[in-house]
C-alpha cells in the first residue's frame, strides 16, 4: 500500500488501494475524518475486494476544493476519482457517519455504477428534526451540533495553537475508540487535527449537509434505490450510556435523544426496496472500530 495523489479539475485527492485489479469496494470516511482509522479494516477486506480508501478535499494530504462542499459536488468528485484509478463494473460503497450522506447521494447520481450500500450510523438528511423535536436543552446535551466545536478548533489552529488542539484530541475519537494504532498513525491523525483547513472544509461539509434547500428530495419514496442497502446503527445502550457521562443528560432525556437517533437513521430504509437493518452490538458510533468483525461480514 501506498498514498498516491491524483489531480482531478476541482482538487488532488489523496487515496490509497489495497488489493489488485480493479476497484470494487470504496471506503466513504466521516466529517474531519483520516484515512488512518481505516487501514486496518481495508487490509482485512483486501483479501476478497479491491479496496478504495480516499481522503475527501480538504482533508489530510488532500488540498481544498474550488467546488462547495454540497454533497453533490463531493459525489462527483469520487466519481472522477474513480474514473483515474480504475474500477470494477459495479462498486460497494462502505461509509459511516457524514460519508453516508454522500454515499446515499453517489448512488442516486450513479445508479448504474453502484451495486449495495453499506451505512454505519449514517448522517440522514432529517437531520434537522433534532432541533424540531427535543428542547433546548435536550439538543445541547445530544452533541448533535458539531459547529461550536469546529469553530473553537479552527480558531485554535489559525492562532497557531494546534498543539493544545492535538493533546486534547488524544483522548477523543477516534483514539476513544481504539488503541491499537502505532505511533507514526496517531502522528499522522494529530497532524490533521491541528490543521486550519480540516475544521475549514468540516464546516462547510457539515453546513451544507443540514441545508434544507440542499437536500430538498433527498430521501424519494417514491423513486426508491433498488440495490440492497444495509443499515447498520450503534447499539442504544452503550450510546445513552455515553450520553449521560458526556453531556450529563438523565436517563429520560438520553433515551429520548437515542431513540430520535435511531429513528432518523432508519429513514434510509423507507427510500430503498431491498433494506436489511443489523445492530453492532459493541459499538456507539464508531463502528469501524468497535465492530471490524462485523463490517467485514457485511462487505
Amino acid at each position: 500500500m501506498q498514498t498516491q495523489t491524483i489531480q482531478l479539475q476541482s482538487a488532488a485527492i489523496t487515496y490509497e488501494k489495497y488489493g489488485e485489479g480493479d476497484v470494487n469496494l470504496v471506503i466513504e470516511i466521516g466529517l474531519g475524518a483520516s484515512m488512518v482509522e481505516w487501514r486496518r479494516l481495508a487490509k482485512n477486506l483486501a483479501g476478497r475486494h479491491t479496496v478504495l480508501l480516499y481522503q475527501r478535499a480538504g482533508y489530510g494530504a488532500s488540498s481544498t476544493s474550488t467546488l462547495e462542499r454540497t454533497p453533490e459536488n463531493i459525489a462527483a468528485e469520487l466519481h472522477l476519482l474513480l474514473q483515474q484509478v480504475g474500477h470494477d463494473r459495479t462498486v460497494t460503497v462502505l461509509a459511516h457517519s457524514q460519508g453516508g450522506l454522500y454515499a446515499w447521494k453517489f448512488a442516486k447520481m450513479y445508479p448504474e455504477l453502484v451495486d449495495k450500500l453499506i451505512l454505519l450510523d449514517p448522517l440522514s438528511p432529517e437531520d434537522y428534526r433534532f432541533r424540531v423535536e427535543l428542547t433546548e436543552e435536550e439538543f445541547r446535551k445530544s452533541g448533535v451540533d458539531k459547529t461550536a466545536g469546529l469553530r473553537l478548533n479552527l480558531c485554535l489552529t489559525k492562532l497557531h495553537l494546534g498543539w493544545l488542539v492535538r493533546r486534547t484530541m488524544r483522548t477523543a475519537p477516534p483514539f476513544y475508540y481504539y488503541n491499537g494504532f502505532s505511533k507514526e498513525e496517531i502522528s499522522e491523525i494529530l497532524s490533521g487535527l491541528g490543521k486550519p483547513q480540516t475544521y475549514q472544509t468540516a464546516l462547510a461539509e457539515y453546513a451544507a449537509a443540514h441545508d434544507r434547500k440542499q437536500l430538498a428530495g433527498f430521501l424519494d419514496k417514491e423513486h426508491k434505490l433498488s440495490i440492497p442497502v444495509i443499515l447498520v446503527t450503534h447499539n442504544s445502550c452503550l450510546s445513552e450510556k455515553e450520553i449521560r457521562e458526556f453531556s450529563g443528560a438523565s436517563e429520560e432525556q438520553a433515551r429520548k435523544i437515542e431513540t430520535l437517533w435511531q429513528e432518523i437513521m432508519g429513514t434510509y430504509l423507507s427510500c430503498c426496496g431491498n433494506g436489511e437493518w443489523i445492530c453492532a452490538e459493541h459499538s456507539s458510533h464508531y463502528i469501524h472500530l468497535t465492530d471490524t468483525e462485523l463490517v467485514c461480514r457485511l462487505v
